[in-house]
């Protein structure tokens, strides 16, 4: 009985050799090689060496070698049939065991798949089409095009349909390829048309789908290949053949969302890069991933469909973890995507970004709890509820007890910090005040970002003694965050989202305030700027509490700290800042 060679490929990439070997004999890693004393034969210093990507081991004392098939019948003592059956059903690959025709077939299937993936390239090097034009101004250079095998689906002499046919393929073989369909008149149209072509490999490096971009408005702006038992969506990651080196050698994978993110950051050198296909992020990508970093990082657009996204994939991620296998996440400001990103801002700023990836847990409980409002007893409770409810998705029950403790701990901090906070949490005070006043507390938080040396101490002062605008206080939460202090001055700034970034390049650190404030210019003595801020904000902060309304709410306040009192104070506030709006 004869089977595809890509259903064996599909089997043995869903599997790993190395932990079927672990259940006979110890495993060892050196570096990136893995080793074993082999089970063949017996040994003390391990000279078998197993292969992960390609399913394969080789023993270098008595030369047995072979796949997972192999250690089945002779370790485990299956026949060949037997092992294929077992561990197809094992990782839920459907294979026909009837037919010897069928294997040839699925050659034919991934020999056509190939050679549309070789005319697509030459349809994007001999036209010159505006699907070239796109790459050069994405600045996708040559080699990237040449090592992606990026291609074009159109050519105005002939089409794909009639290139297969010339090259004597029958129609059942095309159409099961996927790269041709019959329209309703039954007449053959070529699946992906007028399209950028980007192959989609397995881990082998063997093409076996594509995804197809618009180069207009037109929609849908991606398609993939259709689902088929050589290409499911779900069990593959673009780029992974590329990636898995680096991956392996960085020890981290950075899954990102379109192919175009994985194009772009590859050619700025950053290797370990892959994405799904253009569907949500599944649990078989997540184990795979797993194959080649404990911890991969989930780089998402920064738009609302790719924070859903990125927080689906960590409540998908719970209920497999293991031991030692997790993820984390960075976080895009809005509105962008890795590609945009990097075009917009230096490389650094990205690197800065990924080097501060947020851990599960916390992305988890960050997003989550965003959403709830904690003078809302009900909310709490619901809250409280929908946490124990994630954490009991969690099957590995250490982790789990891990978890609840770390989330309940998050929670309840929170809690506290939102009750004592009240009296101290930055007040909105009423908009107009004078020119001078608000351009001196831009020269305070000019001084945060410019003086490294003195910035704890800065935020300190500010926060205790002045009493700012909704946007002001965003940036001095920012400033005020753990690890910020170590930041050096001209990378602080990539900290800070579009909105951010802009105010304070517009208002804040700009020539008219060091000129007026030369203490916040970053050619001021740090030592003398703390001294100089540290009597201009108290004499600031006396100016602007003179208002009889607010110093009475606030000591009424202090005394009666109830969720009542909070929103008396805020509404005063508001009436306060009507009433300069009407005058």
């Amino acid at each position: 009985m004869a089977f595809s060679k890509t259903d064996l490929d599909n089997i043995k990439s869903k599997l790993s050799i190395s932990a079927e070997l672990e259940k006979k004999t110890k495993i060892i890693k050196k570096g990136k090689d893995i080793w074993c004393c082999c089970p063949f034969h017996n040994e003390k210093t391990p000279s078998c060496k197993i292969n992960d990507d390609l399913g394969t081991f080789y023993c270098f004392g008595c030369g047995a070698k072979g796949d997972i098939f192999t250690i089945y019948q002779d370790l485990f003592n299956y026949t060949f049939l037997d092992a294929v059956k077992e561990l197809s059903e094992r990782v839920g690959i459907k294979i026909n065991l009837d037919k010897k025709s069928d294997y040839k077939k699925n050659n034919n299937i991934i020999k056509i798949i190939e050679i549309a993936t070789k005319w697509f390239e030459q349809n994007l090097n001999s036209e010159k089409s505006e699907c070239l034009n796109y790459l050069n101004k994405r600045s996708i250079t040559n080699s990237t095009i040449k090592l992606f095998r990026l291609g074009y689906s159109f050519n105005k002499n002939t089409t794909l349909y009639d290139h297969l046919k010339k090259l004597d393929f029958n129609d059942d073989d095309i159409l099961k390829s996927n790269l041709v369909k019959k329209d309703i008149n039954n007449k053959f149209r070529d699946f992906f048309y007028k399209r950028l072509i980007f192959p989609i490999s397995n881990i082998q490096g063997q093409v076996v789908g594509f995804g197809g971009r618009v180069l207009d408005n037109s929609n849908p702006k991606y398609i993939n290949s259709p689902e088929s038992n050589y290409f499911r969506k779900r069990d593959i990651l673009y780029n992974l053949n590329l990636a898995k080196d680096s991956a392996r050698q960085k020890k981290n994978l950075l899954i990102c969302e379109g192919y175009m993110d994985v194009i772009s950051l590859f050619q700025n050198n950053i290797k370990s890069v892959v994405a799904p296909l253009g569907t949500a992020f599944t649990e078989e990508q997540l184990k795979l991933s797993w194959r080649y970093s404990d911890k991969p990082t989930i780089m998402f657009d920064g738009d609302e469909a790719g924070k859903r996204a990125a927080y689906k994939a960590a409540i998908m991620s719970l209920p497999i973890l293991i031991p030692n296998k997790s993820i984390q996440f960075v976080s895009l400001p809005r509105n962008t995507d890795p590609d945009s990103y990097l075009h917009s801002n230096k490389f650094n700023d990205l690197v800065l970004l990924l080097k501060n990836p947020t851990k599960l847990l916390n992305y988890i409980f960050q997003i989550s709890s965003a959403q709830i409002m904690l003078n809302d007893a009900d909310q709490k409770i619901s809250y409280d509820k929908y946490l124990d409810d994630l954490i009991d998705t969690i099957k590995d029950k250490k982790i789990q007890y891990f978890y609840r403790r770390e989330f309940k701990t998050l929670f309840f901090n929170k809690l506290r910090l939102s009750s004592n906070s009240a009296k101290n949490q930055v007040i909105l005070k009423p908009k107009k005040i004078s020119s001078l006043r608000k351009k001196q507390i831009y020269s305070f938080i000019a001084s945060a970002i410019n003086h490294k040396e003195i910035r704890a101490q800065v935020v300190d002062i500010l926060f205790s003694k002045i009493e700012f605008e909704e946007i002001e206080n965003k940036i001095m939460l920012k400033l005020n965050q753990e690890g910020i202090n170590s930041i050096e001055t001209e990378d602080i700034l990539a900290q800070f989202d579009n909105k951010l970034r802009r105010f304070i390049d517009d208002k804040v650190i700009v020539d008219s305030i060091y000129q007026l404030f030369p203490y916040s210019s970053p050619k001021y003595s740090p030592e003398k700027a703390l001294t100089e801020i540290k009597e201009s904000s108290y004499n600031l902060n006396t100016r602007l509490s003179n208002l009889k309304k607010i110093n009475k709410s606030l000591s009424t306040f202090e005394e009666n700290n109830s969720s009542l009192n909070w929103e008396e104070l805020q509404n005063i506030s508001k009436e306060l800042e009507d009433d300069f709006e009407d005058n």
